[in-house]
């Protein structure tokens, strides 16, 4: 190759050097890459035949393959993403199928569907193909709503990182109404149980039929009397409590089974059951704030507040035997309040007086006591009642988040503060 080189450009050796150079560079260079290829192959074989266990999973490679040059992906296109159904009477179950499409180049996935409410259930197709088209069907139950509502679900798909809401709106007209709206049964612990009446009377248009009533729970008993047929219907409730259940509140669901223009459904209605004592402190605590604190020594009595004492059986009478003031823990006396008890209908209502009487120590920021009050009742022989108070500087937010110390009775500091002088200072008077 150089001979042939020098008989072309004979003359010219400066060309002929120059050109020289660059080929054994090239040769060079080529069988360089061919003995790292070479080592490359031979590392790779070994790592293959002994892999590195301590390097860890971490360390391995992993190649993606690169996708076809003619890929797209997936699309969701929903042709209606709201459903509006118009007005439908309560007990319907409105069912509507979203369509989407699919206009990617490869299957569409719905992954998932979920609703925002129990009440829309869903079905849907899980792989949807190019070109091709799905359904997403969602059901709303309506027995529990009035008026305009609005139930949404969303669709997660492997289309979108986002997901995609369909929405179902419309109005529910009340085919049944019932009174109370919502039932409410008081039990006085010691008092016979009284029983509590519920009304479903005609709210449109259309007879409705009682087929019967059910009890979800034990709590209560339910029965079913017929007033005026096709127009009202009344149900008597009555609670049957645990006497060792110690819960204040409680929840039962009575399932009414009615006919509105041929369909039936469960009408539920919701009761709910406050258990009282025989005698009720009210309010059940006391609280003195930071502001209140704050007064003890400033005016001529300490701040106090009131509880009422009383009897919710009006056959009952009862007696306070006794007061006692003790800490949190029940372990020893209380030293921060006092108490002042007075009859207002000697046997029925007393009236209870609490003042924080005395300061804490410094550095206490909340004192914790409790009243003991002693009964002659045999279902409740003592009330306790907690009393709190809040104690430190009162303080005042300013808009941009500091606070400013209220120092109420005092001189203003910047009363007894020298005036600002702007501009030379005046002689001094002579004396």
């Amino acid at each position: 190759m150089l001979k042939k080189l020098a008989k072309y450009n004979a003359g010219r050796p400066g060309l002929v050097v120059a050109l020289a150079a660059v080929i054994v560079l090239a040769n060079i260079g080529q069988v360089a890459s061919q003995q790292q290829g070479s080592a490359k192959t031979k590392v790779s074989q070994a790592e293959k035949a002994s892999p590195d266990k301590s390097k860890g999973p971490s360390k391995r490679r992993y190649f993606l393959k690169p996708p076809p040059k003619n890929f797209t992906p997936p699309t969701s296109n929903v042709n209606e993403p709201v459903f509006d159904w118009g007005s439908v009477l309560q007990g319907e179950v409105v069912i509507h199928e979203f369509q989407l499409k699919n206009t990617g180049g490869s299957p569409l996935k719905i992954e998932k569907v979920k609703p925002a409410c129990g009440c829309t259930t869903v079905e849907f197709t899980e792989v949807i193909a190019q070109g091709a088209t799905g359904k997403v069907t969602l059901r709303v139950d309506t027995k529990k709503f009035s008026g305009t509502v609005r139930k949404t679900a969303e669709v997660f798909t492997n289309a979108n990182k986002v997901s995609q809401r369909l929405t179902m709106t419309g109005k529910i007209e009340l085919a049944i109404e019932i009174e109370p709206r919502l039932p409410r049964i008081q039990v006085v612990k010691g008092v016979p149980i009284k029983p509590v009446s519920i009304t479903l009377k005609k709210a449109a248009n259309y007879a409705f039929k009682v087929n019967k009533v059910s009890s979800k729970s034990e709590l209560v008993d339910v029965t079913m009397k017929t007033v005026e047929e096709g127009n009202l219907y009344e149900l008597t409730v009555t609670p049957k409590l645990d006497k060792d259940d110690s819960r204040k509140y409680h929840y039962a669901e009575i399932n009414a089974n009615v006919t509105v223009k041929d369909k039936s459904f469960d009408l539920p209605v919701k009761v709910s059951i406050t258990v009282k004592e025989r005698i009720e402190a009210s309010p059940p605590s006391v609280y003195f704030s930071r502001r209140d604190t704050d007064k003890l020594g400033k005016t001529p009595a300490p701040p106090s507040k009131q509880l009422t004492i009383k009897s919710l059986d009006p056959s009952h009478s009862f007696k306070i035997t006794g007061i006692e003031l003790l800490n949190a823990t029940l372990s020893k006396s209380g030293e921060h309040f006092t108490t002042k008890l007075e009859a207002v209908t000697e046997g029925k209502e007393y009236k209870l007086t609490v003042a924080y009487a005395k300061k804490a120590k410094a550095g206490t920021r909340r004192v914790i006591e409790k009243i003991r009050l002693s009964t002659d009742d045999p279902l409740r022989k003592e009330i306790l009642i907690n009393a709190t108070a809040s104690l430190g500087t009162t303080t005042l937010k300013r808009n941009f988040g500091s606070t400013k110390k209220i120092t109420s009775g005092l001189t203003n500091p910047a009363a007894t503060q020298k005036p600002k002088v702007f501009g030379p200072i005046p002689p001094a008077p002579k004396k």
